[in-house]
């Protein structure tokens, strides 16, 4: 009688927006971090995008039923998917919708849940995908540097950087998580995962995003302890994803091989200013954007295309900026950056500084890499509608700030 009562109980439950939208998020992150494996050779990406639209769906309900409380919102709601649909049908590609369906839904969930559940879903994947490649289940991609014997093992993922990502991304998410009791086993467990990536991927860019991880949140996390030095340094962390889209576009956008400094700045960013310069001057930039045909090395059938008689034939957009550029336009370029902006400075603030320290790292990976627009590695951008309140503060600290603040 008591289990009928449960269970009646359970069913009369009524299920609230936050617990749909966790739903969903969970979901489509699987599929999504599936995507980015060489479990692809036996699932195909199609099928997989099938089955992510599901959660979308539920995401789209979300809004509709939970959060459109009016004629006004659910209008505003409306005009914003149907723009999405159109940047999707015109750059052929569903991630950025898919994004901004999920930034769009998070009103009202906590974002500290989505975290948690990005790093506990995520970390258990990428040490399943690992070990499954180890096994021989599915296939390790290897790769050379150059004319060296440097091997860049990708571990299941379908590219030694996207696997680089990964971890960076988690690592990210970590931190986010720890950041009120950061100390330094956190800061030693960050060293030790650059240099893994540097030994086993060779993902340099990587590698020197999460060393530099360790002064930005030092700072960060001082600056939320009330520290006054630490509190001015942080305190500009919201600039820098507008000086970093804006010098990216401008270097990209104006590089010259004949300029000596050019020259050396594209050589320490992996090539990434002369093919970024090559799809400026073959697309050149758009108001809402348009398909870019590229050929990367990624995937099942990337070592063959890395073969060095098929290099000619390489053409990928890595950098995140650039790629908002000339794939989804101006207008998508001076949203996003500054979305990511209002998420810096609200940290900021509110005196938090986490999302701030966090989008310092995320700003420096869109540099140079592509997953500044894909949940499957990025999801600190559904902060800007989601409830990013963080527990108080001690009585301590708060008297700290009362002080540093007049």
């Amino acid at each position: 009688m008591n289990f009928l009562n449960k269970t009646r109980q359970l069913i009369n439950t009524p299920i609230s927006g936050e617990q749909v939208y966790l739903f969903a998020f969970s979901y489509y992150f699987i599929l999504s971090f599936l995507q980015t494996t060489t479990y692809i050779a036996y699932i195909s990406e199609n099928v997989i995008q099938k089955l992510s639209m599901l959660a979308i769906a539920l995401v789209v309900a979300k809004i509709f039923v939970y959060d459109a409380k009016n004629i006004k919102v659910f209008f505003i709601y409306l005009i914003a998917s149907f723009f999405l649909v159109v940047i999707w049908r015109t750059t052929h590609d569903v991630k950025f919708f898919s994004l901004s369906i999920f930034v769009l839904g998070a009103k009202n969930v906590n974002f500290r849940k989505v975290i948690y559940l990005y790093f506990l879903i995520g970390l258990t994947f990428l040490i399943f995908t690992i070990g499954s490649s180890l096994f021989g289940i599915i296939k390790n991609l290897v790769y050379f540097r150059g004319t060296t014997n440097i091997t860049r093992q990708s571990l299941g993922i379908i590219y030694p950087t996207d696997f680089a990502a990964h971890v960076l991304f988690l690592v990210l998410a970590y931190l986010y998580l720890r950041f009120e009791k950061l100390n330094f086993g956190d800061y030693l467990l960050v060293l030790i995962s650059a240099i893994i990536l540097i030994a086993v991927s060779d993902a340099r860019l990587s590698a020197y995003a999460l060393i530099l991880a360790i002064p930005i949140f030092y700072f960060g996390n001082r600056a939320n302890h009330g520290n006054f030095v630490s509190t001015i340094i942080a305190s500009f962390y919201w600039t820098v994803p507008i000086i970093a889209a804006y010098t990216m576009a401008f270097l990209t956008i104006f590089y010259n091989s004949s300029n000596s400094i050019m020259l050396k700045i594209n050589h320490l960013l992996s090539d990434r200013l002369k093919f970024g310069s090559k799809a400026y001057d073959r697309y050149g930039v758009s108001i809402l954007g348009r398909h870019v045909q590229e050929h990367g090395w990624g995937g099942l059938n990337g070592q063959t295309l890395a073969d060095k008689s098929l290099v000619d034939k390489y053409f990928f957009i890595d950098s995140s900026f650039m790629r908002l550029l000339i794939i989804y336009g101006l207008l998508m370029t001076l949203i996003v950056v500054l979305v990511m902006t209002i998420i810096s400075w609200r940290s900021i603030q509110t005196s938090s500084y986490a999302l701030a320290s966090v989008l310092v790292l995320v700003t420096l990976s869109a540099v140079v890499e592509q997953h500044l627009l894909e949940l499957s590695y990025n999801p600190f951008l559904i902060a800007l509608l989601a409830n990013t309140t963080l527990p108080l503060v001690k009585a301590e600290r708060r008297q700290n700030l009362e002080k540093l603040h007049g």
